[in-house]
């Protein structure tokens, strides 16, 4: 297969610059279309971090054919449309695993208690199908099923950063685009090991990590002969 990564980040203060773009609302449900642009018309549900989720960009998506789940904060996420009552935390008492729940069509907006507010937007789960987080110590906390669902995606993100974060490349260059660079890298790197493990040479070889990292330089460098079980 050939890969190509491709990354153009422009320092400074221009028109296409960093500063201006950190400074636009619209940049990161730019890169979620971008990124979702295959997806239409195939009823997939994405699961979205604060700074993306929003109600403008989750209702674009459903008329795709696109639904969503996420994360809503109020400092981080565009909360336009969303009602104020909503936003704003009970002063009275509430019990852990207790949730309000606002709706719009097909949109529901969720605050669920847990230590905590915490805000969910989503057009791929109805607010009245029950879940639960199982938590070691206080055991299994009630909430709707669009809770456990994210809880369950998010996982998969904390895993492999447990597994794989202290083998991203550590070089710290002053240029935003080098760093993004080796950091893309890093993730390719990860990812080939997990196809590595994957396919019928794992059984042959059985590479740690660190051995298929160090293995994989030497080939890229020309230093050793490579082999159809490598």
């Amino acid at each position: 297969f050939l890969f190509k990564i491709y990354v153009h980040l422009k320092e400074g203060s221009g028109a296409d610059g960093l500063d201006a773009l950190k400074n636009k609302p619209q940049l990161h449900s730019m890169v979620a279309k971008s990124l979702c642009q295959n997806a239409s018309g195939k009823n997939y549900i994405i699961f979205t971090g604060p700074s993306i989720t929003s109600l403008n960009l989750f209702e674009e998506f459903e008329k795709q054919g696109i639904y969503c789940c996420g994360l809503l904060s109020t400092r981080k996420s565009d909360c336009t449309g969303l009602p104020p009552s909503m936003l704003n935390n009970s002063e009275t008492p509430q019990s852990r695993g207790q949730y309000r729940i606002r709706m719009k069509g097909n949109m529901s907006l969720i605050c669920w208690y847990n230590k905590g507010h915490f805000r969910f937007l989503t057009n791929a789960y109805s607010p009245v199908q029950q879940g639960v987080i199982i938590k070691r110590k206080s055991g299994e906390i009630p909430c709707p099923l669009a809770v456990e669902a994210f809880a369950a995606h998010l996982s998969y993100i904390c895993k492999y950063d447990d597994k794989y974060s202290k083998y991203f490349i550590s070089h710290k260059p002053n240029k935003t685009w080098q760093q993004v660079f080796w950091f893309a890298i890093s993730i390719a790197i990860n990812n080939a090991y997990i196809l590595y493990k994957m396919s019928e040479a794992y059984h042959v070889t059985r590479y740690s990590r660190a051995q298929f990292g160090e293995r994989l330089v030497k080939e890229l460098l020309g230093l050793e002969d490579t082999s159809p079980s490598h």
